[in-house]
């Protein structure tokens, strides 16, 4: 039997973890988009989010591939799409028509000044719902997940019923690298209000064909902190730009550094995912009662954070006049309110089954 990867667990619990910083950071961009409700630009914030935004997203699909392969090898595929269905469709379900439509009502309270809860379900625009339309909200992670892995499960079975390995078992660790490249080109094919299906589903296959045996593994580990370096290097290279004023900026602003930006953007983003899977092996490969309650609970706090940061932050930004009281306040009431709804959700037999919970 496959020995439990507990850094991977970790890693996983670690990115949904940092949801709370960086979706409290979203009231305060400085690019323009009104998400639910807006206070002020805060460039340090926003870059701080833009940051995160390299590697927390592509992580969490890239351990999705490694977990379906995993699961591949201990269960057939009739277990495993069950399983899908349980843990990804039946929450987002359920959360689309109980915990998101609070977001798409305090966006119409915030920007139009009245709002109907149920113009969640009758006003369609463009799917985020910062106008108090209809949205999927922060499940769109598992409307992705779920799809992605269903429309994978063909492929991945042919290649299983071969009896091959996986391609990070064959090739060193230098021609790993180019292969991040993969989910640009998916991002390029089309976006649904600016999330590409595509390139989440490059690093799910990433992840389920480079990263789900042994070996590669422990060559990130070997080598972490020059993949640590790299990545630092080339995020240097982004947040230096996104930092300097347009008008200093006008010569990059050709078809040629463009490309090289992009190009170069990516290969931070998985370079980003290598560093961590080693680091992760290296220092993140135990399990304790911490870290256990922490995985466990995880799922259920990412469910719930979102409606009571909406919500929580209506009434901060309402009542208070300054950034620095207003994240503060808005990041920490999240956090104990989610967990909160976890810890009673899991006690209730009907909502850990609607919710996927762990009790």
């Amino acid at each position: 039997m496959t020995q439990r990867k507990h850094y991977l667990d970790n890693l996983r619990t670690f990115a949904v973890l940092m949801l709370f910083p960086q979706h409290s950071f979203m009231p305060f961009n400085d690019w323009g988009e009104t998400w639910y409700l807006h206070s002020a630009e805060v460039a340090s914030l926003s870059a701080i989010k833009n940051f995160n935004s390299l590697w927390m997203m592509p992580l969490l699909f890239t351990i999705a591939g490694v977990s379906s392969r995993l699961a591949l090898e201990k269960r057939g595929a009739g277990a495993y799409a069950k399983e899908r269905v349980s843990k990804l469709l039946l929450p987002l379900i359920f959360g689309v028509l109980l915990i998101v439509p609070v977001q798409s009502y305090i966006a119409g309270l915030f920007w139009n000044g009245h709002a109907g809860y149920f113009d969640s379900f009758t006003k369609l625009t463009d799917l985020r719902g910062y106008d108090g339309a209809f949205t999927v909200g922060q499940l769109w992670f598992l409307l992705y997940l779920f799809v992605i892995a269903m429309v994978s499960l063909p492929f991945l079975l042919i290649y299983k019923k071969k009896g091959k390995g996986t391609f990070g078992e064959r090739i060193p660790l230098i021609a790993l690298i180019p292969a991040g490249i993969l989910p640009l080109f998916g991002r390029m094919v089309f976006d649904i209000s600016g999330i590409a299906p595509l390139e989440y589903m490059a690093y799910f296959l990433l992840g389920y064909f480079f990263l789900a045996n042994e070996k590669t593994p422990e060559k990130l580990d070997k080598r972490r902190f020059w993949l640590l370096g790299f990545f630092l290097a080339l995020a240097g290279i982004f947040m230096t730009f996104i930092l300097t004023p347009y008008e200093r900026l006008s010569w990059f602003d050709t078809p040629f550094f463009l490309y090289i930006f992009t190009i170069l953007l990516q290969l931070a983003s998985w370079l980003s995912i290598l560093a961590l899977i080693g680091l992760g092996r290296h220092y993140l490969n135990f399990s304790g009662r911490i870290t256990g309650y922490l995985a466990k609970s995880s799922f259920g706090v990412y469910l719930f954070h979102q409606s009571w940061l909406v919500t929580i932050g209506y009434f901060v930004i309402k009542n208070t006049g300054k950034p620095a009281i207003q994240y503060p306040l808005i990041l920490l009431g999240t956090i104990v309110m989610a967990f909160l709804t976890y810890e009673g959700a899991r006690r209730v037999a009907p909502l850990r089954w609607m919710f996927a919970l762990k009790k």
